[in-house]
């Protein structure tokens, strides 16, 4: 359980009162998944501008023996007409993935030739160092569309991983109205076959209309300890997951939860 009084300012954020973080969301990896009311939710959120993801995860291993990947956030691929899309955000590439082993990506393409990637991203190296199997770990991705395309960073625990951006085709598009199948937690969705599903579990997710700054991942990654983002500036989201799927921002995007269970086990 992780309860603290904080009074303090730090990227737009005022705290004086108690903050409680007592549950997580797990997931068996069997059949669990949570997703939103519509697939429109998580690209109308992101839109066209610059944006981040916050989010605490813990899996048994990050990487996986398989030729897939290991997803630990959003993973959907999905069929529409004569094109596909796919909306990959912290998934590992596996052991024997054929480009991408070891290494963590934020992928989001739908069809071909100009404007068709919204971002797409890998990490340089492998990131079995970066996270800690069997532990919490803290995630985030800042989106940046200052320049001619929409550019990624990540953070784990706190510190950048350095990866490359493939700006072909990337003409920072907005995402708002654009169907990228179901983006679910805990699942790897597809619409033309069956869905498979990620053993982990997740708390604390937050997100932003704005890049968060090195200071701001800092401040939330707080050394290991979630700490409440309820007034940080730019809140579009977020999903304490304190037994149930409530959206704590003003835009009470509530998350249905089907199967996952609550656990005790959190952050600290």
């Amino acid at each position: 359980m992780n309860i603290s009084s904080v009074s303090s300012e730090s990227g737009g954020v005022s705290r004086g009162v108690s903050f409680s973080n007592t549950k997580s969301l797990s997931f068996d990896g069997t059949n669990d998944f949570a997703n939103w009311s519509s697939n429109s939710v998580i690209p109308n959120l992101m839109a066209g501008g610059d944006f981040s993801w916050s989010y605490w995860v813990k899996k048994a291993d990050f990487i996986g023996a398989g030729s897939g990947y290991n997803s630990q956030f959003f993973y959907a691929l999905n069929f529409f007409g004569s094109g596909i899309s796919t909306f990959l955000l912290g998934a590992v590439g596996e052991e024997s993935h054929g480009t991408q082993a070891r290494k963590i990506t934020a992928s989001c393409v739908r069809g071909t030739g100009s404007g068709s990637t919204y971002f797409s991203w890998v990490s340089n190296s492998s990131i079995a160092s970066a996270f800690n199997n069997d532990a919490w770990n803290h995630v985030v991705f800042t989106f940046d569309t200052s320049g001619s395309s929409r550019l990624v960073e990540c953070y784990v625990n706190g510190s950048e991983i350095a990866g490359t951006d493939s700006t072909s085709n990337n003409t920072k598009a907005s995402l708002s109205g654009v169907d990228f199948g179901d983006i679910a937690l805990g699942s790897q969705t597809f619409n033309a076959g069956s869905n498979t599903f990620d053993a982990g579990e997740l708390d604390e997710i937050s997100c932003y209309d704005k890049k968060l700054s090195s200071s701001e991942v800092t401040a939330i990654y707080n050394s290991g300890v979630p700490t409440d983002e309820s007034s940080r500036s730019n809140l579009v989201g977020y999903w304490r997951l304190e037994d149930d799927g409530t959206d704590s921002s003003s835009n009470s995007n509530t998350l249905t939860i089907s199967g996952a269970t609550f656990t005790t086990d959190v952050p600290s």
